[in-house]
């Protein structure tokens, strides 16, 4: 349908004329968001719950007639190292609420973070991982990595009730990294279709993600069986070129 608003202006085009306003985009955010808070939520509280059990503990051996100072000190220290690292866990959740346009973060580090979110989700519905991207040291910007990357994944299974396995790739190159998202067929009983009670995430939403956070995005129709992502490095050694490139070749799997 065209998008003919005066109140809210195109704010950007792709080469196929995909045009979406500053409302659109916010919109497709927050789509995605709704997607991502179980998976976030599910982190945040897992972290929390490791607080309260050794607290559990400490307050048992408090009962006692004559506690164990010794042990009570380790728990203590246990208690204050866990908190400061769930505190700087969810700190790190929380930039995906409200995500820096600047920020950089390393590929293979950025990708991990990304399929670790899903990957709990993804496994109760049917869908199995299969990462078989290289080591790939080179930067990427971090909100276009979480967005694009995560908005892709859960339009690839969303739509789908067959279990799949979700094959991902990716290509090193002087300017930019290309990564490619194939679903395969995979055996197994069919599984509800997944809704968080909220509108679905579409493709028009991932494409919105995509023009937004200058990445390119191809892929086929509705529930299409691969899907490639071509990310912009932001490193300094992006324009110098690489001695040798490393292609796709076979990696971990998670």
């Amino acid at each position: 349908m065209p998008l003919q608003n005066p109140s809210h202006p195109p704010l950007q085009a792709s080469a196929q004329g995909a045009e979406f306003t500053a409302l659109e985009e916010k919109a497709a955010r927050y789509a995605l968001l709704q997607c991502l808070a179980p998976a976030l939520q599910h982190h945040m509280i897992g972290g929390l719950q490791s607080i309260g059990m050794i607290a559990a503990l400490m307050e048992r051996r408090l009962q006692f007639a004559a506690p164990d100072l010794a042990i009570l000190r380790e728990e203590c220290a246990s208690l204050r190292s866990s908190s400061e690292t769930i505190l700087s866990s969810i700190i790190d959740l929380m930039t995906w609420v409200e995500p820096k346009a600047a920020s950089s973060v390393k590929f293979q580090a950025g990708l991990r973070e990304c399929l670790g979110l899903l990957s709990t989700q993804l496994r109760f519905r049917g869908f199995v991982i299969v990462n078989e991207v290289p080591e790939i040291d080179v930067e990427l910007s971090s909100r276009a990595l979480r967005s694009v990357l995560c908005a892709t994944l859960i339009a690839l299974s969303d739509p789908s009730e067959a279990p799949a396995k979700l094959l991902i790739r990716a290509q090193v190159m002087p300017e930019r990294v290309a990564l490619s998202i194939e679903r395969r067929p995979a055996k197994g009983d069919a599984r509800k279709v997944y809704s968080t009670g909220f509108r679905p995430l579409k493709w028009r939403d991932v494409q919105i993600l995509a023009i937004a956070d200058s990445v390119q995005l191809t892929h086929g129709s509705e529930g299409a069986h691969l899907t490639h992502l071509t990310f912009t490095r932001t490193d300094e050694s992006a324009n110098a070129g690489l001695p040798g490139d490393p292609g796709i070749e076979a990696g971990s799997r998670s």
